[in-house]
């Protein structure tokens, strides 16, 4: 036997033994690949369920103290929403096991040069303080597969209050990432204003294309987070 036929015998070896271990991983990435779609799917439903029942709740839409102790109590999400109680408060968790966040943020740029206004003094705050106009929801401690499948998903279709989307990663180096981006600079009347912050994360609003997701969602582990913002 030559050269050749030596080598492809050892070929043939090597894919006799590493198939069953190739096939294994192949059913594997894509069972995870259905259970990622269908928490995706059930995370559009929950959002759908929710914005309904916060429309209903807030006739003034003027959010205040609008937290995962406040939306879990109002019962703002179905009742299979993980929910765990601590000395703290309720904390939500989300289709991913990651914790939900829930802020109120500014609508408009007249909200927040007042917000920016009055939160110069504790006093004056607690006094003249009544709520903002629009709403965040931030989904923690997802998976890259989990945030580009939640980035790319056409929110406005689902909740015509939809105002819009921030992707992002978690990292050592940049722990700032996250909200703060949609928070501030995601406003109904600032279309083009440029900003500078500490937090890195893309904000969109409309839905992102794949490539935008891809590129936001750069993260290790379950170290992305992918924040929507309503009003």
């Amino acid at each position: 036997m030559g050269k050749l036929g030596l080598f492809l015998k050892k070929v043939l070896k090597f894919l006799f033994y590493a198939m069953p271990v190739i096939f294994l991983f192949l059913i594997l990435y894509i069972f995870c690949l259905r259970v990622t779609k269908n928490r995706v799917y059930q995370t559009q439903k929950d959002i759908v369920f929710f914005v309904n029942k916060v429309k209903s709740n807030y006739e003034n839409m003027k959010y205040k103290d609008f937290n995962a102790d406040y939306v879990s109590y109002s019962e703002f999400f179905p009742m299979d929403v993980k929910i765990k109680q601590t000395e703290n408060g309720n904390e939500m968790y989300s289709r991913f096991g990651g914790k939900m966040m829930f802020l109120e943020s500014p609508r408009t740029l007249e909200e927040r040069r007042n917000y920016f206004f009055i939160k110069r003094e504790e006093k004056m705050f607690n006094a003249r303080y009544d709520g903002l106009g629009a709403y965040i929801v931030v989904f923690t401690e997802l998976r890259r597969e989990e945030c580009i499948d939640l980035a790319i998903v056409n929110w406005k279709a689902i909740a015509p209050n939809f105002m819009g989307i921030e992707a992002s990663y978690i990292s050592r180096h940049e722990p700032y990432n996250g909200v703060e981006n949609i928070n501030y600079y995601l406003l109904e009347d600032n279309p083009g204003e440029t900003f500078k912050s500490k937090d890195n994360g893309e904000i969109h609003r409309q839905t992102m294309t794949k490539w935008q997701a891809m590129n936001a969602c750069d993260c290790l582990r379950k170290t992305c987070t992918v924040a929507l913002k309503f009003y």
